[in-house]
């Protein structure tokens, strides 16, 4: 499958992603299909370890759409490749559900000093970690040691064998390390007044492509109207059991847990697909702050095509 010449408007057009929210969200399109083909289906996936692979999709394939961080967006816009200037943001998808996690007896940002903390690259949310720990008076390589340990889930799974002491992890990893006895010391959003993470990447010359366009406008609505479905708290029973799936082993009281966490009244989700400003205005100032540049609202609306989004009207209570 060509990143480049991918064509198929019956279908949903592929996405990378970590394994994170959006793939349970998408688990959940995936079982309400089975449950109703008439509902749209879920587009096919292929999980990323890191932020750099994330990288490397978005410039050379082989699938057409990646999600990732506003902030990777940002940084592989600025990068050498030569498709860096082709990317374009199709739809926000979450901000984030993260808080940063820790083994017990750690209780406070403090507790950090001397301990290792892991992230995925540089990128990403790393940025938002540091500057956070930074503000309690802890820094870098002098106050704790770096570790990087891919994506989310990979993380989730070495925290808990012990390899470092904390780190970032977003929902559904948030209630799952919680269950298994460690802590949160706080979330991103609240530290930060606010936060965009996941948004839906693509390559505009892709997009001109004969049906390609509709091919991405059907892995959005995918995204929104699964998003309308979960959220809807008639369906929780529903939910709940759907989004086991995508969690192998996640006994029932977890999977509500977790289907509260996610689609409740608190989500991080974008119920329409557009990101906030006050939120992309944080990443901007955390980006420009670690990366030395100057860009700006406008630069990442410039980025930014809403055309592929339903009217923010039909989706009630979005975003809250």
């Amino acid at each position: 499958m060509s990143h480049v010449l991918w064509q198929g408007a019956a279908h949903p057009a592929p996405i990378a992603l970590f394994r994170d929210a959006t793939e349970v969200l998408l688990s959940v399109a995936e079982q309400r299909h089975a449950d109703d083909p008439s509902a749209l289906e879920a587009p096919v996936r292929r999980f990323v370890r890191d932020a750099d692979e994330a990288h490397a999709i978005a410039f050379d394939g082989p699938e057409p759409l990646v999600a990732m961080s506003l902030d990777d967006v940002l940084d592989c816009h600025r990068a050498s490749h030569p498709a860096a200037s082709d990317l374009v943001i199709i739809a926000g998808i979450h901000r984030g559900f993260l808080s940063l996690a820790a083994r017990p007896g750690l209780a406070a940002l403090s507790d950090l000093k001397g301990r290792r903390v892991a992230v995925d690259t540089d990128t990403g949310y790393a940025s938002a970690l540091f500057h956070i720990l930074r503000r309690d008076g802890l820094e870098r390589d002098r106050d704790y040691e770096v570790v990087y340990a891919g994506a989310t889930n990979l993380r989730f799974e070495k925290l808990l064998a012990g390899e470092f002491d904390a780190t970032l992890l977003g929902a559904p990893y948030t209630d799952l390390v919680q269950q298994a006895g460690f802590g949160l010391l706080g979330k991103v959003a609240d530290a930060l007044g606010g936060y965009q993470a996941i948004v839906l990447a693509a390559r505009r010359p892709w997009l001109a492509l004969p049906g390609n366009e509709e091919a991405a406008g059907r892995t959005v609505a995918a995204i929104t109207q699964t998003l309308a479905f979960a959220c809807d708290p008639t369906n929780r029973v529903r939910v709940t059991r759907m989004v086991q799936p995508a969690l192998p082993g996640l006994n029932a009281p977890a999977a509500a847990a977790v289907a509260e966490g996610l689609f409740g009244s608190q989500s991080d989700f974008l119920r329409d697909g557009r990101m906030r400003d006050a939120d992309i205005e944080v990443v901007l100032d955390l980006f420009d702050r670690s990366r030395g540049a100057r860009l700006t609202l406008a630069d990442v609306h410039r980025l930014t095509d809403t055309r592929l989004l339903p009217p923010a009207e039909i989706a009630p209570g979005a975003n809250r």
